[in-house]
């Protein structure tokens, strides 16, 4: 009786040594894997006024024939205080026309090479739904035949709810002029430079959009 009461505390024992090794080698691996926490890359909830000049025209204008137009601006009221892109899209025939802006990344953000996409959420008011995000390059910032990164999205105009975006790095692709270019390298986020609001015609989709609108965004994340 004593030598199995004896074995059964060892066993009892060892099987308690046991599962706590298995609960710290599952702990560790959670914690190797744990995705990287979201950083702020711009918060319009808090930023300073200053923060609107910041942010430049890039619109059809810098073409002859353009005749679209976007200003970034703070909405601040005694609730809340938001970042707005107010946006007129007036195309060519074939639907050629953007409007957008554009800011250079701040300095503050760190290494970059952990995050995998961008994040924020948002509202389309007005007549236009479809927008997206452009990245570019540092060296391609100053050039005006510059080829940048963009990824499209689209909002719902019938909810006044804000909709959350996702936007993977590895779903960005580069286009010169609106047309893709399919020998360019993918896109390195350690590489950009400056990021970018737009609406656009929609001249090589296989839609067309066209009138003014209005694009709200508390703030814009890396994940």
């Amino acid at each position: 009786m004593l030598w199995n009461g004896f074995k059964s505390a060892i066993s009892l024992r060892l099987y308690r040594f046991l599962m706590l090794g298995i609960l710290s080698i599952s702990t560790s691996a959670m914690e190797v894997h744990k995705p990287p926490k979201e950083t702020i890359l711009f918060d319009f909830t808090s930023c300073d006024p200053s923060e609107a000049d910041s942010w430049t025209e890039i619109s059809d204008t810098v073409r002859k024939p353009g005749m679209s137009k976007a200003v970034f601006a703070l909405q601040r009221t005694r609730v809340f205080q938001r970042g707005v892109m107010f946006a007129m899209i007036n195309p060519q025939p074939n639907g050629a026309g953007f409007a957008g802006v554009q800011r250079t990344l701040p300095d503050d953000i760190g290494s970059r090479d952990s995050y995998t996409g961008i994040t924020f959420k948002a509202r389309a008011q007005g007549q236009l739904k479809y927008w997206k995000v452009v990245l570019v390059d540092s060296d391609q910032v100053a050039n005006r035949t510059r080829y940048d990164y963009e990824q499209k999205f689209t909002l719902d105009l019938s909810t006044r709810k804000f909709e959350v975006v996702t936007l993977p790095f590895s779903d960005f692709k580069a286009y010169k002029r609106g047309k893709l270019v399919p020998d360019a390298p993918a896109l390195n986020f350690s590489d950009t430079g400056a990021f970018g609001l737009q609406t656009f015609g929609g001249v090589y989709d296989g839609y067309k959009q066209q009138g003014s609108g209005s694009l709200e965004i508390d703030s814009v994340s890396l994940y």
